[in-house]
């Protein structure tokens, strides 16, 4: 990092100190752990660093929010979230799956087995893949998300952040309650919880919840219709008071999706090859099908198919909390989760069948947590291990007809192909942290984990059972390699550098890291905070599933790091009328793991996974939560992200390259990573009685223009790097009705994307066809929530 640059930083920091926003970016309630409340406001509790602590007093930056802020913003899931955090982005795959980005940092990958670089825990209990977040916002406490790599505490794969779900837990006093929503598309979803003391030492609390909805898209071609959702979530939470100073927790937790899949625009035909006499003809009139208009819902896909997807997810999970001594305790974490998926996606954005697959895989993933922790004078200390065995299958089922589909000529054709993905995933590791508070106002930290991780693979490009694939890569294998081979039907069709064919492709990534964490905090008063920290994490290297002609294409990308500065500070001003945080970071990323392309003999560029040796992120990011007035607050973030790309990977050169051409990315920003998000959220409430309150609300989020891709600077890929575009968009939701001053019930007429605003949030190129997803269209409703008890 250069002079200038860490002068930058420093200045930026400095200039923070002085006006610079509230990483709470959440209208903060009170806590019966917190200290006493400063002014009537409340502080909110957290557990970023594995112990309860004020927000305003952890080194790092956090965006916080109580389960009713959430539900009050709309957030129903964790690609929401970027209608409270500045510097999240979500994204899915085309084949359906999330993607989580934070400060730029993520990992665009559509296999079901992939290790994320922002990971998502519910009670600090890992959900180590994505899909299994779905129904994690269920019945909340709150929300904590934490940017930064977060490796030391919470575990590899933490290079983007941690999210932290806290879900409300089991009162030793009856409470229960509902809530009701109908909306627009013939949404009706309800919820409802039950808490309270069943014995003895035992409290519980159980929470359902169900979402109904009709279809909200439409195909623009022969107006069928898509989008049902089906969708139900239930938790179980139990928690035993054995003793004074022992305690278990219990959690059974688990969802069913049955919904509708989201279906892809289409953008524009590009096929993979040109579509001549010598190859393979164009089965449909792909070059004059219509693109999609300029509207959320409008949709193309194959008429009369079952787009109904059937997932389903469940966790066990167990803590226990033992107090050895009156300054140690022992801390026990334990959980396992089964998560089973099966999504069918018309992967063309046509009427046409010309590309379809049936997504089917499965996780089991057991996890185990042993850590100390205790206070001696000045020195605050943790010691722990964890242990991680996932068992990963996952399963394409595929029907293409594409212009790369068969040999030049036409020779042999083929109609559909499976990939199979399994890994057997075993993840050791040891950590430890470090609080030594050298004064009243001075405090070192430093935080360290090693981990060892090894991945088996077995896998491969397989015929589809009609023995055209087989037909085909027997042919080529036998004479490239002068050694005659025969595929079976259904057999794998993935060849070695030599033509070689296998019966299945397998392969081994065992690697280890070391994680590190450093900071050094200044607290003048109780109310300001700034630190500085340097912090090393690692994300694990993967193995891609992928229509592999070559076993280069499913060899895999080694694990990512990055070493991250970071300086910031948090205040409060006004008797606590004002909470202001600011940081500024910097980001050296070595080996970045992206989706590429690679050079192959007689086959051409094919997919492959590929990493970026040197890259760079920096920017800044500043929150405030102001009350000017009672009754009143606001809310407002704003985060800045510059990221470039300093070296071109060795191989390839560049997406849809030929190996003739210079391509390279280096300059060019990352994908998913606008320079520019803010988000503001006010809301006013005031008596109408002595009873009653009303309120009225709104919220703008808002972010500037992003890619889907890396693409080559070359001339004759600028007119699909303007397809594969995400260009900015500002949203706007809305929220007016009343309340009971005492919170037992609760009327909200509330719109989201009110002003019908069209924006995109993914752009790709799948087989023949550039696609994108967009988000919701304008939707409407109202909700009504009691409570009884408590």
């Amino acid at each position: 990092m250069s002079s200038s640059l860490k002068s930058l930083m420093m200045l930026s920091c400095a200039a923070s100190a002085l006006f610079l926003t509230s990483a709470a970016n959440a209208q903060a309630t009170p806590d019966t752990s917190a200290a006493a409340p400063d002014n009537g406001y409340g502080d909110i509790i957290v557990t970023a660093q594995k112990r309860s602590e004020r927000l305003r007093d952890v080194p790092m930056s956090i965006t916080a929010a109580t389960g009713d802020e959430l539900r009050s913003r709309g957030i129903a899931s964790t690609d929401d979230l970027g209608k409270l955090v500045t510097g999240f982005t979500a994204a899915r795959t085309g084949t359906g799956m999330p993607v989580y980005f934070i400060r730029g940092v993520g990992f665009f990958d559509t296999t079901l087995g992939v290790s994320p670089a922002v990971t998502v825990y519910m009670d600090q209990v890992p959900l180590p893949y994505s899909p299994m977040s779905r129904g994690a916002t269920l019945d909340l406490a709150r929300v904590e998300v934490l940017k930064g790599p977060q490796g030391t505490l919470f575990g590899q794969n933490s290079t983007g952040g941690a999210i932290n779900y806290i879900a409300a837990k089991p009162t030793d006093q009856f409470d229960a309650g509902f809530e009701l929503t109908a909306g627009r598309f013939r949404q009706v979803d309800a919820e409802g919880y039950i808490s309270g003391p069943i014995g003895e030492g035992l409290t519980a609390r159980v929470a359902v919840r169900n979402e109904y909805r009709d279809e909200w898209q439409y195909n623009y071609v022969n107006g069928e219709k898509n989008g049902k959702r089906r969708f139900l979530n239930g938790r179980a939470l139990l928690d035993w008071q054995i003793s004074d100073g022992a305690k278990l927790s219990l959690s059974a937790s688990g969802w069913k999706d049955r919904s509708e899949a989201q279906q892809e625009q289409f953008v524009a035909f590009t096929p993979l090859v040109p579509v001549s006499a010598g190859g393979r003809p164009a089965a449909f009139p792909f070059p004059t099908f219509p693109p999609a208009p300029n509207n959320n819902r409008a949709a193309a896909f194959d008429p009369g198919g079952d787009l109904r997807q059937d997932t389903h997810f469940y966790q066990f999970s167990a803590r226990g909390d033992f107090d050895l001594t009156d300054a140690v305790t022992l801390t026990s974490l334990t959980s396992y989760a089964k998560f089973k998926s099966f999504i069918p996606i018309d992967q063309d954005g046509t009427i046409y069948p010309m590309a379809s697959t049936l997504i089917s895989g499965n996780i089991r993933s057991f996890s185990q947590e042993l850590r100390l922790a205790g206070t001696s004078g000045p020195v605050q200390w943790m010691i722990g291990g964890n242990y991680q065995n996932d068992t990963v299958k996952e399963l394409f089922d595929s029907d293409v007809i594409t212009s790369g589909a068969g040999f030049p000529g036409g020779t042999f054709l083929w109609n559909g192909f499976k990939m199979n993905n399994d890994q057997k995933v075993r993840t050791y590791s040891g950590f430890g942290s470090l609080d030594y508070a050298l004064s009243d106002t001075l405090k070192l930290q430093g935080s360290v984990r090693y981990s060892k991780q090894d991945r088996d693979f077995s896998g491969c490009a397989r015929d589809d059972g009609t023995g055209q694939i087989a037909a085909a890569f027997s042919f080529l294998a036998s004479f490239a390699s002068g050694i005659p081979q025969v595929i079976p039907p259904g057999g794998c069709a993935t060849l070695n550098d030599a033509f070689i064919v296998a019966p299945n492709n397998t392969g081994t990534l065992n690697e280890d890291n070391l994680s590190w964490r450093g900071s050094i905090n200044y607290k003048p008063n109780d109310t300001t905070l700034l630190y500085a920290s340097i912090t090393k994490g690692y994300k694990s290297g993967s193995f891609p599933t992928l229509p592999a002609s070559n076993t280069a294409q499913i060899r895999p990308v080694k694990q990512e790091s990055i070493q991250a500065y970071e300086a910031g500070v948090k205040t409060s001003l006004l008797d606590r009328a004002v909470d202001l945080d600011g940081a500024v970071f910097y980001y050296d990323y070595s080996d970045k793991q992206l989706q590429g392309y690679v050079a192959l003999p007689i086959f051409g560029n094919l997919p492959s996974l590929v990493s970026i040796p040197k890259s760079r992120v920096w920017g800044t990011e500043a929150n405030a939560l102001i009350r000017p007035v009672k009754g009143l607050s606001i809310n407002a973030g704003i985060t800045y992200i510059n990221s470039k790309v300093q070296s071109d990977p060795s191989n390839p050169k560049g997406p849809y390259a030929t190996p003739t051409q210079n391509d390279s990315f280096i300059g060019q920003s990352f994908p998913f990573s606008p320079k520019w998000q803010s988000v503001v959220d006010a809301q006013y409430q005031f008596p109408i009685s002595e009873t009653v309150d009303f309120f009225v609300g709104a919220s703008v989020s808002s972010r500037s223009s992003t890619k889907g891709t890396l693409l080559s600077g070359r001339p004759a890929v600028a007119p699909l790097e303007a397809k594969l575009s995400i260009p900015g968009y500002s949203l706007v939701d809305g929220r007016i009705g009343v309340t009971s001053n005492d919170g037992i019930w609760r009327v909200e007429l509330w719109g989201r994307n009110i002003f019908d605003k069209f924006y995109v949030t993914n752009a790709n190129r799948g087989n023949d066809t550039t696609y994108r997803f967009t988000g919701m269209p304008a939707t409407y409703g109202v909700t009504f929530k009691y409570r009884f008890g408590g």
